[in-house]
Parts: C-alpha cells; structure tokens; sequence
C-alpha cells in the first residue's frame, strides 16, 4: 500500500469528492447511497462516490458517516482505492452509523471484467468486515461479490461476520470462485438465521458435496429462505437431488436456480422435484406435499422446456392460496377418490354417515378453487368438480345402501327410521 501523508492541509479529493463529502456532512436526504471507489458505474441514481488519496479526508469522511441518518448503501472497490487501515477514523465513524443496511464489497477491479479477474478482500475490506461484526443490529443486506477468497483469515473474518450478523435478510456471495469447502463453515455461520430470506451463491464452484450442506440447512425448521440461486456452479443429479429431498417438509422456499448446472440425465432431477411437489402415492401424501416452490431453473423460457408434469406443477404452486393447490393437486391426480378411508370413522353405522357432508363439503371447496379456471384447463387437468362430486355420492351409498334405502324384510326401530328420513 503506497505511504501517504496524513496532513490535514492537503487533500486529493477531485470536486465531485468534495461535493460528496458536503453532501454527507449535511446529511442529504436524498444521498443514500455512497460508494468509496474512482468511479459512478456500480452507484444507483441516489449514490454519488468518494475517492482520495489522504487518509486524513477519509477520516473526514468517517466522521460524517458517523452523523449521518440517511446512508443506506456502502459500496467499496478495496482494491483501486487509497484507504488504509491506518486511517482508524474512517472505521470508527462506520462502526458507530445507526442508518446502513447494506454493505457491498467488490473484488472487481478497473482493469478487468467483474468475474473475470478476482481480488482479494484485503485488509480493508477485512476491516471494514470487522466493523459490522460490532455495529451487526442494522445489517440487513451484505454482498460480496468477484473476490478471492482463499486466504484462510479472509474467510475467518467473513464467517464471523456472518454469524454476528443476525438480522441479515439478503446475502449475495457470487463470482467468489467458492468450493465446497469454504460453502461448509459459511452455512454454518448462518444456520438459525431466522431472518435470512434470500441466499445467491451463483458462479461459483459448488458442486454436490456443497448441496448436502445446503439440504441440511433447507432441512432446518428456523430455515426461512426464499429465494436460493445456485446457477453457473459444478451441481450433478446427486447435489440436485438431495436439495430436491430437503423441501420435502420445507413449506418456506418459493425460488430455486439450478441453471448452467452439471446435471447429467435432467429427467431423474425432474422426476425428484415433481415428486416432491405432487406425492401420489396416498390423497394425504398430495395433501401434504410441497405446494410453496414456484421457480426451478430461473427462466420461464427454460422451465417451459422442461414438459410435463413439473411444470405445470411450478406454475400451480405460483398461486396464493396453497389450500386450493392442494385441492387441484387431488383433482388432477387422483381420478377415483377412495371413498373407502370415510367408511372407517367409526364402527357405528351414524358416525360413518357423517362422514358424507364432510365429503360434500370439500368437493363444494374444491368448485371454489377451480371457478377461476379457464374451461379448456379444466378439462385437461380432469378437475370437473359437479361429475366427481356426484360420482363419490354414489360410491358412498354403493358402499353403505342399507344407510340409505331401507330393506322391506327387515324390522327397522323408530330411531333408525326417523335418522333414514332425515
């Protein structure tokens, strides 16, 4: 790192900096987002940048950082800036800021593509780390992205972070060249973070090793995510798999990229998930299978490639009311509901007669739930709720005809009568 000088009656700052710094200072309502790097590229239409050469400005800058209410955003580019950690002044005044939700570290650098060449995090980036290790109540958002991560204390430093960091609610670790091995003691850091709602490890190394890791977290009951992206790693059948498995009871995940994968035969990856989304095997199997998980590889152009039967059943999960999902589940893929199951309520005759305006009702439901349904998908998906409803009514006395029509030879008490004519 080049040795500067720390007079405070020099500064380097060009005049858009210093107008940054003004800015700050003042504490600008509209300035939310700053970005310590050489330039405005990566910053969004409420972000201006800050560049210098003394340490002195960007202690000026800590300062202000400290006051200010309205930051939302820091973004840093460690690599082509003249920060140092000598300038203590700079941390101190981002360690005690009560307004940043999002830290943004980017290994990318001026003289190379974003993915293509990747830096270190550095000793700033380390610090900077550390910072919200201390100041980890207003994190909400931490992305760090087209950085090598292979030193040893870098990886330390972020996974101590990250455990300290417990009301994160997006984390974004891409174009990181991450392995299975530096995935393991990430998850790890993050597991019981209630909080935790969107997890982006594309463009990594990730392969089937880290799906198991990652399946063990989706299996976690205080496992909320969302959205989990995964494209452009090393992922085969087995990694695709086990992550298939682990949403067998996980109602929360709604998004999942499995995208540019090594996925070998994608029919048995199909077959997993179309599993998991539709269990036929038993009517409370369908009931209970995975009605939250809407996106699978990224695109609609790709998933629509897919074919039957998992798409239709990514697009059936994409509707809100997950009770009505489950009933066009049964509908579709239960032609001959089985009556048989009603008829063990009870051992007396009565209590197997009630069963039948519990059957009447849910096919009443089950007209609510297709009534929106165009007439042509009706037909193709085999919902036809009035036919069906009348065919299980007819299975039901088929099954029971003495509880409904009455044998002339037989003695028939007043009670039993009286229940008949009712």
């Amino acid at each position: 790192m080049e040795i500067r000088s720390k007079s405070s009656n020099f500064s380097s700052m060009d005049d858009y900096s210093r107008e940054t710094l003004r800015r700050i200072q003042e504490k600008y309502d509209t300035l939310i987002e700053l970005g310590i790097c050489n330039n405005d590229d990566v910053i969004t239409s409420g972000g201006r940048y800050f560049t210098s050469s003394y340490g002195d400005d960007y202690s000026r800058l800590g300062r202000s950082i400290q006051r200010n209410t309205n930051l939302k955003t820091l973004y840093m580019e460690p690599e082509d800036i003249m920060l140092s950690v000598a300038d203590s002044g700079f941390f101190e005044g981002i360690k005690q800021n009560s307004s940043i939700t999002t830290f943004k570290l980017s290994g990318y650098s001026q003289y190379g593509y974003a993915g293509d060449i990747r830096n270190p995090i550095g000793d700033v980036g380390c610090e900077l780390l550390k910072a919200f290790q201390e100041n980890n109540s207003n994190l909400t958002t931490l992305r760090i992205w087209s950085c090598d991560i292979d030193s040893i204390d870098e990886r330390v430093i972020i996974n101590t972070t990250l455990s300290s960091c417990t009301n994160l609610k997006r984390m974004h670790f891409n174009h990181n060249n991450m392995t299975d091995e530096q995935l393991l003691p990430m998850v790890e850091a993050i597991r019981g973070h209630r909080s935790l709602e969107t997890l982006r490890l594309n463009y990594n190394r990730i392969g089937n090793v880290g799906c198991e890791t990652i399946a063990v977290l989706l299996h976690d009951p205080s496992c909320n995510l969302l959205t989990l992206d995964l494209h452009n790693n090393q992922i085969g059948n087995e990694g695709a798999i086990a992550i298939a498995n682990s949403l067998v009871n996980n109602n929360k995940l709604q998004e999942l990229n499995l995208s540019d994968n090594r996925l070998v035969n994608q029919n048995i990856v199909k077959g997993a998930f179309a599993r998991v989304l539709c269990d036929t095997s038993s009517l409370n199997a369908t009931h209970s299978s995975n009605h939250r998980l809407s996106g699978l590889f990224g695109s609609v152009e790709e998933e629509e490639r897919m074919g039957d039967p998992l798409v239709s059943l990514l697009r059936l999960n994409e509707k809100t009311n997950k009770r009505h999902v489950a009933i066009k589940k049964i509908l579709k893929y239960h032609q001959n509901i089985d009556m048989e199951p009603l008829f063990e309520w009870g051992s007396g005759d009565e209590r197997n007669l009630m069963a039948l305006p519990y059957l009447v009702a849910w096919f009443d439901r089950a007209r609510e739930a297709v009534e929106m349904t165009r007439n042509y998908l009706r037909q193709r998906e085999g919902y036809n709720t009035k036919e069906r409803k009348l065919s299980a009514i007819y299975q039901f006395v088929l099954a029971m005809p003495l509880m409904f029509i009455p044998s002339p030879h037989a003695k028939v008490d007043y009670k039993k009568r009286k229940r008949i004519s009712m």
